[in-house]
């Protein structure tokens, strides 16, 4: 059977972030960048994060002549592109499991055969969303439907790797057991991490990753 590709990190790496709200926020809760820093000092590692709230594989709302996604990758010299996608498609459910899985894929191999780096054609890993928390608000849904989809678009992710090549990381199953293990609240609406959601996500991200 086909599994997806070990994320290989080498020295000089541009590592680009691109995606959703949960890869945007990253870089105002540094705690994962700051692990990867840490953990492989020698690599001497540029991290940027292209991450815009809303952000999904062919839909990438921006202002005028803001320049097109090949452009910020092309300027930031992309090695390695880590992909936050599944969230946002994730609320069309059953429905929109296939034109999801058709889109990532084509996402994958067009990126796959751009060199933007003139280093060698990009490397492409793909990150799952993260799972839903039950706050116990009354007012906020327990995030028993949203964690359904999640789920099954977190498969899809992960097959979509396994045919493309790419690399793949969970981090569905480690937040989901997270969020329910744990006394404290870490996202600030059931769907988005705060602080503390962001410090415990690092070394699962880290682990999942294979780093």
């Amino acid at each position: 059977p086909a599994t997806a590709a070990e994320l290989q990190l080498n020295k000089g790496d541009h590592v680009c972030l691109v995606g959703n709200a949960l890869g945007e926020r990253l870089q105002h809760r540094n705690h994962w960048e700051t692990s990867l820093h840490q953990s492989y000092p020698e690599l001497q590692l540029v991290v940027r994060n292209l991450c815009f709230p809303g952000d999904e594989p062919f839909e990438r709302i921006r202002s005028m002549d803001f320049g097109d996604p090949d452009s910020h990758l092309t300027h930031s010299k992309a090695d390695v592109v880590v992909y936050f996608f599944g969230f946002n498609e994730s609320f069309d459910g059953d429905q929109g499991l296939t034109e999801f899985a058709e889109q990532m894929f084509k996402l994958v191999q067009e990126t796959q055969g751009k060199n933007f780096s003139g280093k060698g054609n990009a490397r492409v890993v793909l990150v799952s969303p993260i799972a839903f928390e039950d706050i116990g608000d009354p007012n906020v849904t327990d995030g028993t439907e949203q964690n359904a989809n999640l789920a099954k678009y977190t498969a899809a992710l992960k097959k979509v790797a396994e045919e493309s090549g790419a690399a793949f990381a969970d981090i569905y199953t480690p937040t989901r057991a997270l969020f329910e293990s744990s006394d404290e609240q870490l996202t600030l609406n059931g769907a988005h991490l705060n602080d503390a959601g962001y410090k415990a996500l690092s070394p699962l991200l880290m682990k999942a990753l294979g780093l």
